[in-house]
């Protein structure tokens, strides 16, 4: 039933079901692991709703990080930064009031992983460091991505979280991992289908 509903919404809006509209960038990645020292990335800034200029939204960055085992699409939208409220989308209405995080954990070498990114100076921003957490939402910096424009020429990436996720990573929990595997199922063919 999931994968119908969002593959209507997507057929339905001709894009994503959710973050439908974005600009395409390119990001300067350098950091510590699971993140590599340097590296050249695409990125997406985008608004969850698609609501207009100036309106409160959720927030979205996405990167395709490489890594030793695969690529893998680091989504982060606009969260909470506590233990509990990392886990609870929220509407913002600039860049600057916006910490970015993965909502929900990974599982990285057997331990959970949450990842925020914090936005530097500018709307949007030209800079945003990463951290990482483990349950206690202790956030350490991992990384720092910084963005200039993308030329032109470049086709714009489908960041998919389910289809681009490393051998070493693993969208947990489970079940919720199961629910986002069906969402964006049905994003992608209701955009085929549009």
């Amino acid at each position: 039933m999931l994968t119908t509903v969002f593959r209507l919404i997507a057929h339905t809006r001709h894009a994503r079901a959710f973050h439908p509209r974005g600009i395409q960038l390119t990001g300067e990645l350098s950091g510590s692991a699971p993140f590599p020292g340097n590296a050249t990335v695409p990125v997406r800034l985008s608004k969850g709703a698609g609501t207009g200029p100036g309106k409160p939204d959720v927030l979205g960055l996405a990167l395709r990080v490489p890594t030793a085992t695969g690529d893998w699409d680091l989504l982060l939208s606009s969260t909470g930064t506590g233990e509990r409220t990392r886990m609870l989308p929220k509407f913002v209405r600039h860049w600057q009031d916006a910490r970015l995080g993965t909502l929900a954990p990974y599982r990285h070498r057997g331990e959970l992983v949450w990842f925020m990114a914090v936005p530097g100076e500018g709307e949007p921003p030209e800079r945003f460091t990463l951290h990482a957490s483990g349950k206690d939402a202790d956030w350490r910096p991992v990384a720092e991505l910084v963005l200039r424009p993308q030329d032109r020429d470049v086709a714009p990436v489908a960041f998919d979280p389910v289809l681009n996720l490393p051998a070493d990573m693993e969208l947990a929990p489970r079940w919720l991992a199961k629910l986002r595997d069906e969402a964006y199922e049905g994003s992608r063919r209701g955009r085929r289908e549009s």
